[in-house]
């Protein structure tokens, strides 16, 4: 039982390790289902949804989805200078987590649909679990004469609309509605991962830039976060309504809103390693909205805005979030290592490629050197990340 107390030493350790777990088990069957596509490679089990359709709901919440909940476990008491979350807490949110997406995994390798469908039924029962553990949190800071914490009450508003979006998805995998489809995926990106990574970026940015940069002014204006929010109200409401005026005008004030942060947070004076990847992934921001204001424009992108979103900016800051979670509470120095900067790396060509083959509808070697990079580019990373989940902390303390 040692190996369970060790998961349940800290919120974040048995999340992370399932979204490691997700990442690596999904990006190497979406790598192999492409060359069994179009270079006549031995194909995957094949399940009853085609897998083009499966790719876009299992990434987004089986694969991006626990590294969130790991992260917000973690620092929603601390945000509000709470005690850490218990084991009795956490644990009933990170280990049907765990389950879910192990068997969304191997539901896909095997061509299961009925293991996939399980697995997003366990999924939307942790994600409601999860929004009751932080509720709880945010209903104690509320009993106190402290003022609002904005950041926690917008990441909540995030992952509740994560939580339809996996009910959504299970709905899809059942039915095999195409629409559930798209509904999912675009309340997926729209409510949850974009607004949830601006949400981070706009408390962690600022507060990590400010105590490793000599002379650096904090920029992180409460009222930033209900004019994102208001934009991705209208991006959404645009995107499923099939409005293109809107969806271009609420992708067009995202795109400034996300440049001027950008020039705002950018360090004047020398950071560290683990701080200019948090600033140049951010930089994938504006380039995505930009991109996806052109394509509501001009129709010529394609997938290629939602992928400089997903796999860029998402990405991009996935690897420099976990990154430092991982370093420092595993009592490693904050730093890259070099595994990191590796899967750092491989995201900016990842998305660069996935981009090219959109503009070239979607051309299959581009997309294959796409998802092959984003795979074994991660790996490293993820093998390492892996290990250090699976041992104490190096300097003795809990957690």
């Amino acid at each position: 039982m040692q190996i369970i107390r060790l998961f349940l030493a800290a919120p974040h350790r048995l999340p992370f390790l399932t979204g490691t777990t997700g990442i690596a088990g999904l990006a190497l069957w979406w790598t192999a289902y492409l060359s069994a596509l179009f270079f006549d490679s031995p194909l995957p089990a094949q399940t009853e949804l085609p897998g083009t359709l499966l790719h876009g709901p299992v990434m987004i919440y089986a694969a991006f989805a626990p590294f969130i909940f790991g992260f917000l476990l973690t620092v929603f008491p601390r945000w509000m200078s709470q005690a850490d979350l218990t084991a009795m807490q956490f644990g009933p949110v990170a280990g049907p987590l765990f389950f879910g997406v192990l068997l969304i995994i191997a539901g896909i390798w095997s061509g299961t649909d009925s293991a996939i469908l399980m697995g997003f039924v366990l999924l939307a029962g942790s994600w409601a679990l999860a929004i009751v553990v932080l509720v709880a949190v945010l209903r104690r800071h509320g009993r106190s004469e402290a003022p609002p914490c904005w950041h926690a009450w917008s990441a909540l508003l995030g992952v509740v609309a994560g939580l339809v979006g996996a009910i959504l998805a299970a709905g899809f995998v059942a039915s095999g509605d195409a629409l559930l489809m798209v509904y999912a995926n675009r309340l997926g990106i729209s409510g949850f991962l974009l607004p949830v990574f601006l949400t981070v970026a706009h408390r962690m940015i600022p507060f990590f830039a400010g105590n490793v940069v000599e002379h650096y002014v904090r920029w992180r204006p409460d009222g930033l976060l209900a004019i994102i929010w208001v934009l991705f109200v209208i991006r959404i409401a645009s995107e499923l309504l099939g409005n293109s005026t809107g969806t271009f005008l609420a992708n067009g004030g995202l795109a400034c809103v996300t440049a001027f942060m950008c020039w705002k947070w950018r360090p004047r004076s020398p950071a560290p390693g683990l701080l200019k990847v948090l600033i140049w992934g951010f930089a994938w921001a504006p380039i995505g909205f930009t991109l996806a204001a052109f394509d509501n424009a001009t129709g010529v992108l394609g997938r290629g805005p939602d992928h400089a979103l997903l796999v860029g900016f998402a990405g991009s800051l996935l690897v420099a979030m976990v990154t430092r979670v991982t370093q420092g509470h595993s009592g490693r120095q904050l730093t890259m290592p070099f595994a990191a900067w590796l899967a750092f790396w491989a995201i900016q060509l990842a998305a660069i490629c996935r981009i090219l083959a959109a503009i070239r509808f979607e051309e299959g070697t581009a997309l294959l050197i796409a998802a092959a990079v984003f795979a074994f580019g991660l790996l490293p990373w993820l093998l390492r990340n892996f290990a250090i989940y699976l041992l104490p902390r190096r300097d003795g303390k809990p957690g």
